[in-house]
């Protein structure tokens, strides 16, 4: 799945798409779940050091952005009724946690519905620590280092960590025939003031997502 960032003035959309086979197009041949739709973003603020050497020596420090994972799939419970699962990674607990987003549904014959419930909603905090050494660098004649010597004991360091926040729920749509197999389309969009995300499921025969 791909993400993207559609910026529009103070607001930001982040998109992500599937194409898979309706699951209910040959009820027998496919699943009643959907594709898992991926978007990964990343914020300023967060950053982890690459992971350690196989050598299981130190390494010069490179730091990376640290992956924020939200993601959307959905189980068909029956005909009338969908059950969408949500997950949402943030730096602040309260953007983690799904109550404080709007969210709704709409197909490609431009029914729009309300969450009839939310359940099962939960908010976790993940920490990720690691291990760092103040080492003298030994560098060649033009600058560049070449070794470090193992002297970190001489200047000990404490313990690097970054902690983010994890918020999961499952959306459940409910309506007379919500969802049949001539459904082309269907747009989750997660959204609050400032950020928006949206899943979208496009629906062909014959076609999987990689």
């Amino acid at each position: 799945m791909v993400g993207f960032l559609a910026a529009a003035g103070c607001s930001r959309t982040f998109s992500g798409e599937a194409v898979q086979p309706n699951p209910l197009a040959r009820p027998n041949e496919t699943l009643r779940s959907s594709e898992k739709i991926t978007i990964v973003r990343g914020d300023m603020e967060l950053d982890a050091p690459d992971p350690a050497q196989s050598t299981q020596r130190a390494s010069v420090l490179h730091n990376h952005k640290y992956p924020l994972f939200n993601q959307a799939s959905f189980t068909i419970v029956s005909r009338d009724r969908l059950r969408f699962h949500v997950q949402i990674d943030h730096k602040w607990e309260e953007w983690a946690n799904l109550k404080t987003w709007t969210v709704y549904l709409e197909d490609d014959r431009g029914g729009h519905w309300e969450p009839e419930s939310v359940e099962h909603v939960r908010t976790k905090m993940m920490t990720t620590m690691w291990d760092r050494e103040q080492q003298t660098a030994v560098r060649n004649r033009f600058g560049d280092i070449v070794a470090l010597n193992d002297d970190g004991w001489k200047r000990r360091q404490t313990l690097g960590s970054l902690s983010v926040f994890r918020g999961k729920a499952d959306f459940v749509f409910y309506q007379r025939d919500l969802f049949h197999a001539d459904v082309r389309k269907l747009r989750l969009v997660v959204r609050r003031p400032g950020e928006a995300f949206e899943f979208v499921w496009r629906f062909q025969d014959h076609v999987a997502s990689e």
